[in-house]
């Protein structure tokens, strides 16, 4: 009987010992599966790399104008303070070409690496209308004459320059005839108005008060000056540099091209969509400046707009859709005469 009782004993303390392992006074670690709550964290996907240097964005824009309507578009920003490699180039073509090909011929001709082209002055049956400046080198001279209503004018139209020192100016330029065409700048698109047809009756000298030379080291002419010193100045120039019977439509929404600086010094060129290419509706020349404004620009001049105005990104891709597209699935670029080129010097 005592080994009966001693053997039950014993059967009873190993069940309680047993138990008391299981329970919740267990020093033993709990086990962590590997892909269980604690294990280690999935990998991240990798993001898309930035295919700009430093000192250079660019943006997408979609702004509301009210009315159902809005305005798509992209922004480049220069900041050569943040990479003094970053280039501003001004380029004629004296066989138009498609930004594309532009774009392409920087990289193939060892210029610097290409990241932004846009189209830049006016043009007419394959040459240049408007100023265009390249190493100092005066290439095209912007256009003496106009006419209006069997009359002829002498418009002074806007241009966007930097100068040797690497600062930029917007000016009103017109290429003198006293001074074998040189390039003049005036202290405003003098006594021209379109809207009160009231012109000046003979074209500007270098002897016009407040005149002096002009020499940039690169410059892009345009018109009508957008803004000067911070202020909206579009629609009274459009008429005074009498562009209003030259088709550029500036009371109206349009695809646009424009360029100009900060006070700090950084450029910005904008390009957007019109005539309803990807809904877009464009802007007039007034909300040009103030989308401009709004982005800290204090100087800028329009470009050629209308179905010219082209924006090509990195690796040579068109980012916007030119209004010559239409229907197509394949963007329609057309040939143009001059363009500004930023790259980046190796």
């Amino acid at each position: 009987m005592k080994l009966k009782f001693l053997c039950s004993l014993l059967l009873t303390l190993c069940v309680s010992a047993g138990l008391c392992m299981c329970g919740d006074d267990s020093s033993t670690p709990e086990y962590t599966f590997p892909d269980g709550p604690g294990g280690d964290k999935p990998e991240e996907p990798d993001q898309p790399k930035n295919p700009y240097p430093a000192g250079l964005t660019v943006t997408e824009f979609t702004d509301d104008l009210g009315n159902g309507k809005q305005c798509l578009g992209f922004v480049a920003v220069v900041d050569r303070n943040a990479n003094p490699k970053l280039r501003f180039n001004a380029v004629h073509l004296p066989k138009q070409k498609t930004p594309t090909a532009i774009h392409a011929a920087f990289a193939s001709e060892s210029k610097g690496t290409p990241y932004v082209t846009i189209n830049a002055g006016y043009w007419w049956a394959g040459n240049s209308l408007s100023l265009l400046i390249t190493d100092g080198v005066v290439k095209s001279i912007e256009n003496q004459t106009v006419e209006r209503n069997g009359q002829t004018v002498y418009p002074v139209r806007s241009s966007f320059g930097q100068m040797n020192d690497g600062t930029f100016q917007t000016r009103w330029i017109y290429c003198v005839t006293d001074l074998d065409n040189r390039p003049y700048a005036f202290p405003s698109a003098l006594d021209n108005d379109e809207r009160t047809h009231t012109y000046m009756s003979a074209p500007p000298t270098s002897k016009y008060p407040g005149a002096e030379p002009w020499t940039p080291r690169e410059a892009v002419g345009g018109g009508p000056m957008l803004v000067k010193e911070g202020k909206n100045v579009a629609v009274e120039n459009y008429w005074k540099e009498v562009f209003d019977g030259g088709g550029i439509g500036g009371t109206s929404r349009q695809p646009r091209t424009a360029i100009g600086a900060t006070a700090d010094g950084k450029i910005v060129l904008l390009v957007c969509d019109g005539r309803n290419m990807r809904g877009s509706a464009g802007f007039t020349l007034a909300e040009l400046a103030d989308k401009l404004i709004a982005l800290g620009v204090v100087n800028a001049v329009n470009l050629d707009g209308g179905g010219s105005s082209t924006i090509v990104g990195a690796e040579g891709k068109v980012l916007n859709k030119p209004s010559d597209t239409g229907t197509k699935e394949t963007i329609v670029q057309r040939s143009i005469s001059t363009a500004v080129v930023i790259t980046e010097t190796n």
